[in-house]
């Protein structure tokens, strides 16, 4: 495996790192910029609108930069976000500061899964992305949690700080170990919607969308959830976020194998019917730690089991566009996180944090619905064929 492909993984572990990390900072980004603890859960919802959005729309402007010198430049400026972020005097400081994250991370995401790519041979091309996934999905399991206890013995700003240096080393490690890539011709946005016109396709896409809202509805705010409810300390918080991150890299695997053997239709209807049912007895878990946990675990694992399935099932249902779904797919994703976060920001402020858990539960439940109305219409197909 070329040593660049490492050096993109650690680059998407960093900035995944900054997309999830403030779930474990909530409270104390509240209680030192003097505002609840919904308004600082819209950061997430911010970060994510701007991910969905500018994904796309950077790398249609950056579509002719020879590759290493965009994540370079990305990387400037996903560091310079980090430093407005520890230097952030008040709310407002911090949201700009986000938002230049946010756009800066799309790019290093997106031209580092498309880099990996272009850098192998095509017989291991697969395993090279896969490990650039990894990179993006270790970010929850160790980054979130070593954010959570950063912060709570040095300050939320310290845990900025620590993403920094780690995006000038993986500076340092671009410029020695990847080589020069050129740009892919670029698909015009337009043409990309265009292929959402066919309804199992849509359909497939808004089973993401509305899977992550349900997850993020309750996941941005599971800190001030296990706070209030079992009155856990940051370091039980920090055990629980490594515990569910763990698990969500077993889920990948389970959604992965399942997929292999079940075919992905049967996997994501029943992934998605124990996805909900996990989410719906979150509040009732709280009764022991072990029953927290074993819960958590679940959750953790179908949350994350279901992207192999989705991916698969655009693969199929769009053979001449897969990869455009795909990135359409990075969109509608980012869209439900951003929905979910700011939907929970308000239920949070309204009512207990256990009515999150009960609104994230019944919209996944309405992924449900869509997986099931996407894959009738295939049905339909294949008998109209017959």
């Amino acid at each position: 495996m070329h040593k660049g492909i490492y050096i993109l993984a650690i680059a998407t572990f960093v900035a995944g790192t900054v997309e999830f990390i403030i779930t474990g900072l909530l409270a104390m980004i509240a209680g030192d910029l003097h505002v609840s603890v919904g308004i600082v859960g819209q950061l997430v919802s911010i970060f994510s609108l701007v991910f969905a959005i500018g994904a796309p729309v950077f790398i249609a402007i950056t579509s002719k930069v020879e590759r290493r010198k965009l994540l370079l430049i990305a990387m400037t400026v996903f560091f310079i976000g980090n430093v407005l972020s520890i230097v952030s005097p008040n709310f407002t400081f911090l949201l700009i500061a986000r938002i230049i994250l946010a756009a800066s991370c799309s790019v290093v995401i997106v031209v580092s899964i498309t880099t990996a790519a272009n850098i192998v041979s095509n017989e291991i091309r697969g395993r090279a992305i896969g490990v650039i996934f990894m990179g993006i999905s270790s970010s929850l399991v160790f980054g979130v949690p070593l954010g959570t206890l950063i912060g709570e013995h040095y300050g939320w700003r310290m845990t900025f700080a620590l993403v920094g240096v780690l995006s000038l080393l993986s500076m340092v490690g671009i410029i020695k170990f990847l080589p020069k890539v050129n740009p892919q011709p670029s698909i015009p946005l337009i043409k990309q919607i265009a292929t959402l016109k066919n309804k199992r396709i849509l359909s497939i896409q808004l089973i993401s969308f509305l899977q992550l809202t349900g997850h993020f509805t309750i996941y941005t705010y599971l800190t001030p959830f296990l706070q209030s409810t079992m009155g856990l300390s940051t370091k039980m918080i920090s055990i629980s976020l490594l515990i569910f991150g763990v698990a969500g890299i077993l889920g990948g695997w389970i959604g992965g194998w399942s997929t292999d053997r079940f075919g992905g239709p049967k996997t994501i209807l029943i992934l998605l019917g124990l996805l909900a049912i996990s989410i719906l007895l979150l509040p009732i878990a709280t009764n022991s730690i072990i029953s927290l946990m074993i819960i958590l675990c679940l959750w953790g694992c179908f949350s994350w089991s279901l992207s192999p399935s989705i991916q698969d099932s655009l693969a199929k249902a769009a053979k001449d566009t897969a990869d455009i779904q795909v990135g359409l797919n990075n969109s509608f994703s980012h869209i439900g996180i951003a929905l979910g976060s700011s939907l929970g920001g308000i239920l949070i402020n309204e009512y207990t944090a256990r009515t999150n858990a009960v609104v994230g539960g019944i919209i996944v439940i309405l992924a449900l619905v869509s997986a099931v109305y996407s894959f009738s219409l295939n049905s339909r197909t294949v008998a109209k064929m017959n």
